[in-house]
């Protein structure tokens, strides 16, 4: 059943009801075919472990240095900081089995 809101919505993407329906009939069967799946897509994370809000302060620089390179990897801003968070936690287990005590 299609509703004046379904029309206006395919008016607004410039595609037909049919050709909506023709869409999510391939995506529902997994035929991702028309779609660059290459990309990592910004949105939620992937990962099925339960996750815990943090936060903390920071410059607002950094935030804008984070949100911009964020912007050009193509992923969230807190994917970003999640994939540093880890870059460092490798990094420092790596010092720390070695017996160096890293700098301040």
């Amino acid at each position: 059943m299609t509703t004046t809101n379904d029309k206006q919505i395919c008016n607004e993407l410039g595609l037909t009801v049919d050709e909506v329906d023709e869409i999510v009939a391939k995506v529902e069967t997994g035929d991702l075919s028309d779609y660059d799946t290459s990309r990592v897509m910004v949105g939620r994370p992937l990962e099925k472990k339960p996750m815990d809000t943090i936060s903390l302060k920071i410059p607002r620089s950094r935030i804008q240095a984070v949100n911009r390179m964020a912007r050009e990897a193509g992923v969230s801003r807190s994917e970003f900081v999640r994939r540093a968070i880890d870059n460092e936690l490798i990094t420092a287990s790596r010092v720390f089995r070695r017996g160096v005590t890293p700098a301040a």
